[in-house]
């Protein structure tokens, strides 16, 4: 019995051998620190796992390690996305001090600040001409009762938009860090480093909800006017007031459709600056 467990273990300690191999040949570009090391360990049960897993469907040894190899073959990429740098990259990175995790914390935050003025100042100028649409609409609907003053009132509302608009942007600070996150002038630790990617994929699926309810509003930003019409066909009297009103929801869908895209861009920007171009 057991001269027969001894030829039953063989294989398997042969594979354990040649997964090891594996992961150090694939994984050979990261350093041998104990986090990077325990990753390994951890890989390692991975595939021994998925070594018996195809042992127990009748496949041979050596097919089942050709078969582990290959589902584990970007071993690399799998460092890579839990956070560890290269030792390129952390050779480079050495040159600066290393960024601690509240100041990540801190440009994350300020960058968002700032992305928000940006966006809304451009939303707000890009839907500049709804108040005029809108008290125009309101004077149609009055049969001209209130004259020219309404128009006027929402031609000084058109130019606020445009002035509040314009001072958020130029007003909108940029973050204190932000010319050494540029020039990539910081270290960042494996913890540190770990942290960010998780938070990267977060921001990556917020960013596509944005970007996808950005397209949608400016896809869909003439339903308004087709709703006005639509009023405009029921009641009589109205000088097409419903579908001018239209007009004004149409430029506010629009504004608010290019806020969603601006942010969406700029909150990928700032996980893009701090992990790196490659990273992303």
């Amino acid at each position: 019995m057991t001269q027969g467990y001894a030829q039953q273990q063989a294989p398997r300690e042969d594979a354990e051998l040649s997964f090891k191999r594996h992961i150090l040949e694939k994984t050979a570009s990261y350093p041998s620190d104990p986090m990077a090391d325990l990753y390994r360990v951890e890989m390692l049960g991975q595939m021994l796992d998925r070594y018996d897993e195809l042992m127990a469907k009748g496949l041979v040894s050596e097919a089942a390690v050709r078969r582990t190899k290959a589902d584990f073959n970007d071993a690399a990429e799998q460092m890579r996305q839990a956070g560890f740098a290269t030792i390129y990259e952390q050779r480079a990175s050495s040159r600066w001090p290393e960024m601690t995790e509240d100041e990540a914390a801190a440009y994350i935050r300020q960058s968002s600040a700032q992305q928000h003025k940006r966006a809304l100042g451009i939303g707000l100028c890009s839907a500049c001409v709804m108040p005029l649409m809108v008290l125009v609409s309101v004077s149609e609907m009055f049969m001209g009762y209130m004259g020219d003053a309404a128009s006027l009132i929402g031609l000084a509302g058109m130019f606020a938009m445009i002035g509040v608009g314009v001072y958020a942007i130029t007003t909108a600070k940029t973050p204190d860090d932000e010319k050494k996150v540029k020039k990539g002038r910081f270290g960042l630790g494996t913890a540190l480093r770990a942290k960010l990617h998780k938070l990267r994929e977060a921001v990556n699926e917020k960013a596509r909800r944005r970007r996808g309810l950005g397209i949608a509003l400016c896809a869909a930003c003439v339903l308004p006017i087709f709703i006005g019409a639509a009023l405009d066909s029921m009641w009589w009297g109205y000088n097409e007031s419903w579908s001018i009103m239209g007009v004004g929801g149409m430029f506010g869908m629009i504004g608010a459709g290019v806020y969603e895209l601006v942010m969406a861009n700029g909150e990928k920007k700032t996980m893009k600056k701090l992990l790196g171009k490659e990273r992303e």
